[in-house]
């Protein structure tokens, strides 16, 4: 089996006590220390009105800075939250970075949980209910040099968006997938699916063999693990349960679910348990047997590792720099001899 291509995502925690300034330079100097030390990508997710969990607002504007601080390394967006940006602008802007980068930039799509976000920044929840579809063939048909809509969630003349773009027919373009709709979706143009945490590895296998069943496409598909490298499994544990766990349950606490979709939250425990369970988090050889399960599992060929746990600057770098040293050489070596 060979070996997929890795790259670190970064969700832009804000731990106690950081400002952010101090989330923001962190971002760019893993950024570059992802370069250094050869990972393939760096994505950049997407969300609002948080204040520990996620505080990067767009995540094409930070993926336009990353791309500026690096020379080699792609740069992508897990993801562009579609249903919130009108999609020919969203079009535009990934025509753009890839202008600029050489083609070094990545378009991922998606559109979310049924948050407040869609009523402050698109129209409303209907769009995410049913707009994705049109505002992903639109996004699309932007990169051929002209497009229009006439639907109940988009209308407007013809218009020719610009730049072209330098990557033909486009930019990769990514789509999460998370059930059917999105698998349907991706399958639909022939695109990969990038899916994520709260999916086991035997759930994003379904899902791409449901792909494979629509569509004669074999992309490569993407997974994402919250990966931080320790020297014992006890400083895994106070890790998780003291700085990673928290973040995580206070960003679901502060998520304003669209009322007939609220539900109960997971306590910190709860989610501390569900990472030590199944995340590369632990010793060297523990983090490497997880990727290599979840790589064969899944059958993704792509993996977006989440590096930011300790919330620490030079941790966090630290931690960069094993993963690429101790762990992916023997998930590569582990997954090239199977």
């Amino acid at each position: 089996m060979s070996p997929p291509s890795f790259g670190v995502m970064l969700f832009t925690h804000r731990f106690p006590g950081q400002s952010a300034t101090e989330v923001f330079a962190l971002a760019a100097d893993v950024a570059q220390a992802a370069e250094a030390h050869g990972f393939a990508s760096v994505w950049t997710t997407e969300h609002h009105f948080l204040t520990g969990y996620g505080v990067n607002p767009s995540a094409t504007t930070l993926a336009a800075f990353l791309l500026g601080r690096t020379r080699r390394v792609r740069v992508g967006t897990a993801v562009t939250i579609l249903p919130t940006h009108p999609p020919v602008h969203v079009a535009e802007q990934a025509a753009l970075l890839d202008q600029l980068s050489g083609g070094r930039f990545d378009l991922g799509v998606g559109r979310a949980g049924p948050v407040v976000d869609h009523e402050v920044l698109g129209t409303g929840i209907e769009r995410w209910r049913t707009g994705l579809p049109e505002a992903l063939g639109l996004v699309l048909d932007s990169f051929t040099g002209r497009v229009s809509a006439d639907s109940e969630h988009y209308r407007f003349r013809e218009v020719a968006p610009g730049p072209e773009p330098y990557t033909r027919p486009h930019p990769p373009v990514h789509v999460a997938a998370t059930s059917a709709t999105g698998v349907e979706l991706a399958a639909r143009h022939g695109l990969p699916m990038l899916f994520f945490f709260s999916q086991t590895a035997d759930e994003q296998a379904r899902l791409v063999a449901d792909y494979e069943q629509l569509t004669a496409a074999r992309p490569v598909h993407g997974t994402a693990a919250l990966a931080h490298v320790t020297d014992s499994v006890a400083e895994a544990e106070r890790v998780v349960h003291e700085r990673l766990a928290p973040v995580f349950a206070s960003g679901y606490a502060e998520y304003v679910m669209v009322e007939e979709y609220r539900g109960p939250r997971p306590t910190p425990d709860e989610l501390a348990a569900g990472i030590l369970a199944r995340q590369p988090i632990g010793p060297p050889e523990l983090c490497a047997r997880r990727l290599v399960d979840l790589v064969r599992g899944s059958g993704a060929g792509r993996v977006l590792l989440h590096v930011e746990s300790s919330g620490e600057h030079d941790a966090v770098l630290a931690n960069v720099e094993r993963l690429a040293t101790e762990v992916l050489p023997a998930v590569c070596t582990e997954l090239e001899n199977a």
